[in-house]
């Protein structure tokens, strides 16, 4: 069995929800390394956030913004997923699972993320993510 790294997993989301992100990322990173809260920045004020779960509501309670996330799990993670999450300005997201693993098991993630976001469009992609402008875009380029 051949070892591949930065396999990345990529899943259409065809809406925003902080519940969902936090499910997904206890869900896969159970002892999750929290974002420095300075990761970024809101797009209409200089104040600061006071915690990750403030950070992720401000974006998913704004529209028409695009960021991207990701964590990291240091300990208890053999399959290095790192866990990702782009919300696109068109108020969609696309979730990622970034692994060191073989083809089959990416496939497996594949279809667990896809099947816990309740769709049937994702890819599978090397090193890269998948190139795209927004969540229309994802959906339109890997349905």
């Amino acid at each position: 069995m051949e070892i591949i790294r930065d396999i990345v997993c990529q899943v259409y989301y065809d809406s925003k929800s902080s519940e969902k992100i936090f499910e997904l990322l206890n869900l896969y990173l159970p002892k999750y390394e929290p974002l420095n809260l300075d990761y970024t920045f809101r797009i209409d004020s200089e104040e600061g956030f006071s915690s990750n779960h403030n950070m992720i509501d401000y974006f998913v309670n704004t529209d028409n913004v695009d960021t991207t996330f990701y964590w990291n799990q240091y300990t208890d993670n053999p399959n290095k997923i790192m866990f990702g999450v782009n919300i696109t300005d068109d108020n969609k997201t696309i979730f990622s699972l970034t692994i060191d693993g073989t083809i089959l098991l990416a496939e497996i993630y594949l279809n667990d993320l896809k099947q816990r976001l309740n769709s049937d469009i994702g890819v599978i992609t090397f090193v890269n993510p998948a190139e795209y402008e927004n969540g229309s875009d994802f959906k339109l380029k890997y349905q």
